[in-house]
């Protein structure tokens, strides 16, 4: 097996095609109004308030216990590239590693940082939902900067961020893909329509979340899991020597 720039993540959607789906879909999510329509259903839904926002199921498994899940995954990956140095097993995955230790957390940075930079309102602040603020649209938010801390959703990042693992098992054994795929996509719509439901969060967010995590896994891999880029010879030379001694890319042998 062999790692390609153009290979990188090739079973995936490409780039291009993941923002102009995000783009026509955020289009349609703002001609007929869905993030408006969607929260204002979940919120009659719920009685008129969100009920649900405090509800042990939501709050305690799905926020809290998702946001640990992540943190434990982000750990085990940085440990395990730590242990790839001295554990001959796992010493032929150490870019894999380093890749699956790095992405995650770069992904659930970026949105982070868009989180406490674009100003966009959460649900529950605005005033067609119990809140004090007006409600505008997504992009009326973005181009005025408001004082909320919710676009795009971070809860939902910590399942996307993940989707890195669908770039890690084309590097490494491209049967396993639909899992590195499914599991991350299964948890962020989770994680967000959780977040949905206790009025955190608009369809959006999770849109443009999802998007960004996306962004990021395709790119670093196309850095990180390619040897053409000459990265590893830069940042970790003694991988070369480890393929020499009979492996020709992380997790395949000659």
């Amino acid at each position: 097996m062999s790692n390609t720039a153009p290979d990188t993540c090739r079973y995936g959607p490409s780039l291009v095609l993941v923002w102009l789906s995000a783009l026509v879909a955020q289009a349609v999510i703002s001609l007929f109004e869905l993030d408006y329509r969607w929260a204002e259903w979940l919120f009659q839904l719920e009685g008129g308030s969100w009920r649900l926002r405090t509800h042990w199921l939501l709050t305690d498994w799905i926020h809290e216990g998702g946001r640990s899940l992540s943190v434990a995954l982000a750990l085990a990956c940085i440990l395990l590239w730590l242990a790839s140095g001295r554990v001959s097993r796992l010493y032929p995955h150490r870019r894999v590693l380093a890749y699956l230790a790095l992405a995650p957390l770069l992904s659930a940075g970026l949105v982070s940082l868009g989180k406490h930079t674009l100003g966009g309102d959460c649900p529950w602040s605005l005033q067609p939902f119990g809140g004090d603020q007006p409600y505008r649209s997504l992009l009326a938010q973005l181009l005025e900067s408001g004082g909320g801390e919710c676009f795009p959703a971070g809860h939902a990042s910590a399942g996307y961020a993940w989707l890195a693992l669908g770039c890690a098992a084309v590097a490494v054994t491209p049967r396993l893909l639909p899992l590195g795929l499914g599991m991350p996509l299964l948890l962020g719509l989770v994680f967000g329509l959780g977040q949905q439901l206790r009025g955190a969060h608009f369809l959006s967010h999770d849109l443009w979340s999802l998007v960004l995590c996306w962004t990021v896994s395709v790119l670093l891999a196309r850095v990180m899991l390619n040897p053409a880029t000459g990265w590893r010879g830069r940042m970790m030379p003694a991988l070369n020597t480890g393929e020499r001694d009979g492996y020709e890319c992380v997790g395949g042998r000659r």
